[in-house]
């Protein structure tokens, strides 16, 4: 008797845990029994793969489109790009560690600065840990190529992550004035930071993460290569994990390895 009561308990609150799933929505049964990822072929790149737009992102892509008046320096070719994708997107190939991640922002970008903290906590030596890649990719006009100037300039001050994270979290105008208040702030040299911003490095950087984005297919930001799969738009924090989770089980067959 008392068997067939615990039985009967359990069958009810089976049926009470259905009910609650069906009641809150199908979006608690995907958080339960998450959907395989819909990956498609980059044609082109063998071995890197492309998450199908709108399937993995939080809500239908939620991206910022180019300017096609923002200046564009010259830079590598596609097919220069395509012959060796691993070294410009992570600096060559990477062996055993962290999964890679090539993240493609902009500092206007709203949604970026979702993703931003995300990637910075998993390349902190949070789990999953990554290798992290930054690639600005300034599509929002004049104010993000100055923006993504002074952040990679800052760079060679040791300071790049900080002016990038400054730009990207207030509403600064980055001014020669305002870029000069912001080097004493972030304690680099000012006078260094303004020369630095028109160095041919700086250019070659922009042209290299432009011409990645076209090779990949990426219109707007935010974007990443996560080991060998593009994903362009927003991602949950729960899809980021499951697929970097996916990527480092799969690294002895990266195209990257």
């Amino acid at each position: 008797m008392a068997n067939r009561a615990r039985r009967n308990l359990l069958w009810l609150g089976g049926i009470a845990l259905a009910y609650l799933a069906l009641a809150r929505g199908p979006g608690l049964v995907r958080r339960a029994f998450p959907p395989a990822f819909p990956f498609q072929d980059i044609p082109g790149l063998p071995g890197f793969r492309r998450i199908a737009r709108g399937d993995v992102t939080a809500a239908p892509p939620l991206l910022i489109g180019l300017d096609p008046d923002a200046p564009r320096a010259p830079g590598p070719g596609l097919d220069a790009l395509r012959a060796d994708p691993c070294t410009a997107l992570f600096g060559g190939a990477q062996g055993g560690g962290p999964v890679p991640v090539a993240y493609f922002s902009d500092v206007r970008c709203p949604w970026c600065r979702v993703l931003t903290p995300l990637l910075l906590d998993r390349a902190g030596g949070a789990a999953p840990a990554i290798r992290l890649a930054w690639h600005p990719l300034p599509l929002l006009g004049e104010t993000s190529v100055i923006a993504a100037r002074a952040a990679i300039a800052a760079e060679a001050q040791g300071a790049g992550a900080a002016v990038h994270a400054r730009l990207s979290g207030t509403r600064l105008v980055p001014t020669p004035a305002a870029l000069r208040r912001l080097a004493g702030e972030t304690g680099i040299d000012p006078d260094r930071l303004l020369a630095d911003m028109t160095a041919p490095r700086v250019d070659d950087r922009l042209a290299v993460s432009r011409g990645l984005a076209d090779l990949f297919g990426f219109p707007g930001t935010p974007a990443l290569v996560i080991g060998r799969t593009a994903v362009l738009g927003r991602i949950a924090a729960a899809d980021l994990d499951r697929l970097i989770a996916l990527e480092a089980s799969e690294a002895a067959t990266a195209p990257c390895a």
